[in-house]
């Protein structure tokens, strides 16, 4: 996968379920610099918020976080 990747990991708690969370990962290209980095962050939340709208009246919290390519090759969860 080289270094031209970076993985985000998306949780997505949910009322009916508070200790199982929805967890799925987006792959997007790496930023040059940490202002494009920090944009990128951004879209990627206004992109998943997006996605689940039809389902926000279920849904506690969003955490998205920016974790490295073992994480999402090893399928280890952090």
């Amino acid at each position: 996968m080289g270094n031209t990747s970076v993985f985000y990991k998306v949780e997505i708690d949910t009322h009916e379920a508070p200790l199982q969370p929805i967890v799925y990962f987006r792959k997007c290209r790496k930023c040059t610099t940490a202002k494009g980095a920090d944009r990128q962050h951004n879209r990627i939340v206004n992109e998943v918020v997006n996605d689940w709208r039809q389902e926000s009246h279920k849904i506690r919290r969003y955490t998205i976080s920016r974790v490295p390519a073992d994480v999402v090759v090893k399928g280890y969860i952090r």
